[in-house]
């Protein structure tokens, strides 16, 4: 409680020095947030990018060659690439509706 106590306390201070309204702070933290994780991302695609060139070459790869049982790397990889595809699409639809 006295955490939430004294972000609302910083919350008042900045609106008396800032010209701004709470909304206008609030929006701006949001969209910082979302900006934060699309960064930290689209890092995560390029990673998989240079890996494997796109979904779709991995996608290809794991159905010509299967994943033994010993590694499966390449499918954890399809699903953290989906997983990014999918967070992507949500974040910027939230972004677009502000």
């Amino acid at each position: 409680m006295h955490a939430t106590q004294s972000k609302i306390g910083v919350l008042g201070k900045a609106l008396k020095i800032l010209p701004a309204t709470e909304e206008d702070i609030i929006l701006t933290g949001i969209v910082s947030k979302i900006a934060e994780r699309i960064t930290a991302i689209k890092k995560a695609e390029k990673r998989l990018i240079e890996t494997y060139e796109s979904r779709e070459h991995l996608e290809k790869e794991i159905k010509e060659k299967g994943v033994t049982p010993d590694d499966h790397t390449r499918y954890n990889d399809l699903l953290e690439w989906r997983a990014i595809r999918s967070e992507l699409e949500e974040l910027t639809y939230l972004l677009e509706s502000l």
